[in-house]
């Protein structure tokens, strides 16, 4: 048995891979809001979406009754230098690492209300494919507006204002 204070007695021998592990589980649940998004945001209305997504950058008429709007996002991480000994300090080669994730997100509105969402953008592997998109539908999800709209709701006549 480890004596007390030694590290492995408490758990400490653990803590990195718990930690990492953890780490892992949260980008995963990332991903997982991205694909919860595509069916729990079909039907909310266009001002509930803008006030959680925010403004598109992109508006795009489609049909008489069918709008595309688009935003986007990108999640960048610090880079991480070193460098390696090797062969006895007589070579020292350099590594770097860093890693960068982008997001298009359409959704498409008919009639005023969230018809579709689609993904496009890079992201890392190891954090899915639509990780940098979370944070677009992360607000929508979470804390979600209930407006009512009226009968005579035309979204054509905001989404084609400038």
């Amino acid at each position: 048995m480890p004596a007390p204070g030694d590290p492995r007695r408490d758990g400490g021998c653990c803590r990195r891979p718990v930690a990492a592990l953890a780490l892992v589980l949260i980008l995963a649940a990332c991903t997982d809001r991205t694909e919860q998004a595509r069916t729990e945001l079909i039907g909310m209305p266009y001002p509930d979406l803008v006030a959680c997504a925010g403004p598109p950058s992109v508006r795009v008429q489609t049909d008489a009754d069918d709008w595309d709007g688009e935003w986007g996002g990108s999640v960048s991480t610090p880079s991480v230098s070193g460098s390696v000994p090797l062969f006895a300090d007589l070579v020292k080669p350099t590594v770097s690492a860093s890693a960068a994730m982008s997001c298009r997100m359409t959704a498409r509105v008919r009639g005023g209300r969230v018809y579709s969402i689609h993904y496009v953008g890079t992201s890392s592997l190891i954090f899915g494919a639509h990780a940098a998109c979370a944070a677009l539908v992360r607000d929508c999800l979470l804390h979600p507006d209930h407006t009512t709209l009226p009968a005579d709701y035309d979204a054509g006549r905001y989404l084609g204002a400038k």
